[in-house]
C-alpha cells in the first residue's frame, strides 16, 4: 500500500499520503515497528531503482511515525546515508507540499488561514528560513504586506 500511495518518477507528493498511511495502518491494527519495518522493505526497493522516490518515501514516512522516527526508522543504518541527505529529503519535499498550500490560499488571506498555513508548516517540520525562502518566491509582495498588516494591525 505505501508503495502505491507515493507518486511515481518525478511527480511531486499530493499532500494526502501521510494521512492515508496512517489510516491503512490503524485499519490494520499495525503497530509502529512493524509499519516501520514494512517502510524499510519498500526503502530498500526504491534506494536501489529511484533515488527521487526514496526521498519522497522518507519524509512521508518520517512524518507517519513523527518523533518516533528517529529511533523505528534507521535510515542512516541501513543504508549508509547521512542526517544531511535525510534533511535534505524532508526539506525537499517539505518545500514543495508548503508552496502547493500556499497557492491554494491565493488572495483569500486572513488570520484564519495564516494559522492554518503555520499548521501545515509545522506539519511538514518546514524551519522558518525555508519557509520565508518558499514563500518569496511563490507568493507576491502583496500578500507579504497583508500578512504583514495581518499580524501587526497598528
Amino acid at each position: 500500500f505505501v508503495y502505491s500511495v507515493l507518486p511515481p518518477g518525478h511527480e511531486a507528493l499530493k499532500g494526502t499520503e501521510v494521512e492515508a498511511i496512517k489510516k491503512f495502518k490503524k485499519a490494520l491494527g499495525l503497530d509502529d515497528v512493524d509499519a516501520a519495518n514494512m517502510h524499510m522493505a519498500i526503502g530498500r526497493r526504491l534506494y536501489r531503482e529511484r533515488l527521487d522516490a526514496f526521498q519522497k518515501l522518507i519524509f512521508v514516512s518520517n512524518l507517519v511515525f513523527g518523533d518516533a522516527s528517529d529511533f523505528i526508522l534507521p535510515w542512516k543504518h541501513l543504508f549508509g546515508i547521512t542526517d544531511y541527505q535525510i534533511d535534505i529529503a524532508m526539506r525537499e519535499n517539505a518545500k514543495i507540499l508548503y508552496a502547493l498550500e500556499l497557492k491554494s490560499i491565493g488572495r483569500g488571506l486572513d488570520i484564519g488561514t495564516l494559522i492554518e498555513v503555520r499548521r501545515v508548516q509545522l506539519a511538514y517540520k518546514l524551519f522558518d528560513e525555508v519557509l520565508l525562502l518558499t514563500c518569496s518566491r511563490s507568493m507576491p509582495r502583496s500578500w507579504f504586506k497583508k500578512t504583514f498588516h495581518l499580524l501587526y494591525p497598528y
